[in-house]
């Protein structure tokens, strides 16, 4: 017996008020509490209010339990972006950025007042604010996989301190260039992609 949108609504509105605040772990909740819900009503022919008490009472504690109520640094994003960025066609895009660095110089293409350096943090802020603004501000969700992927931003940031530190006048060589490009398109593609998998999800996400 499948349950109605307005039951599955039900269900993701009870999870809410339970603290489950991120919407891409909570949307799995509602499928596995769903699912769960139909059995008992097929099973023991009970209507859905009675299933779902009865399903929530046996098993609320335990699915409760590891909900991830809060972001922190995650070396398991770093290390799933890793993973990400040695496949082999991304491996060619770096490839041909350090031979595109390597024989064309873009340096003098930036002036003292706004250097290379500049242009990446500005990137970096703009990939922040463009996360933030358009989850948490425009559609007043918040994700979990695309918060732990923050940790990605927050790890470039303290590369670029050490690397290409703000207030840098010196020319940038085809080497961190090629670093820092790989990295920054690689993240680009790689957000994408996780913004591809949750609008797959429509209903559950917006």
């Amino acid at each position: 017996m499948k349950l109605t949108k307005e039951e599955i609504q039900f269900i993701d509105t009870y999870l809410k008020s339970s603290d489950v605040i991120y919407a891409d772990t909570r949307q799995e909740m509602v499928d596995h509490v769903a699912t769960g819900v139909e059995q008992k009503m097929e099973e023991e022919a009970l209507d859905f209010y009675q299933a779902f008490k009865s399903y929530m009472r046996v098993h609320k504690k335990e699915l409760l339990k590891n909900t991830k109520t809060r972001w922190s640094f995650s070396w398991d994003a770093v290390c799933q972006f890793s993973i990400f960025m040695v496949q082999p066609y991304r491996l060619l895009m770096g490839i041909v950025l350090f031979f595109f660095f390597k024989y064309i110089d873009v340096n003098p293409y930036f002036s003292r007042n706004f250097t290379i350096n500049n242009l990446f943090f500005v990137l970096v802020l703009s990939l922040v604010l463009f996360q933030v603004g358009y989850f948490q501000v425009y559609l007043k969700k918040r994700f979990y996989v695309l918060e732990k992927a923050g940790t990605i931003l927050t790890l470039l940031y303290y590369l670029q301190l050490f690397f290409l530190p703000f207030f840098g006048k010196e020319p940038v060589s085809e080497y961190i260039l090629t670093v820092f490009s790989f990295l920054y398109l690689g993240y680009l593609v790689y957000f994408i992609q996780v913004l591809r998998s949750f609008y797959r999800h429509k209903y559950y996400y917006l």
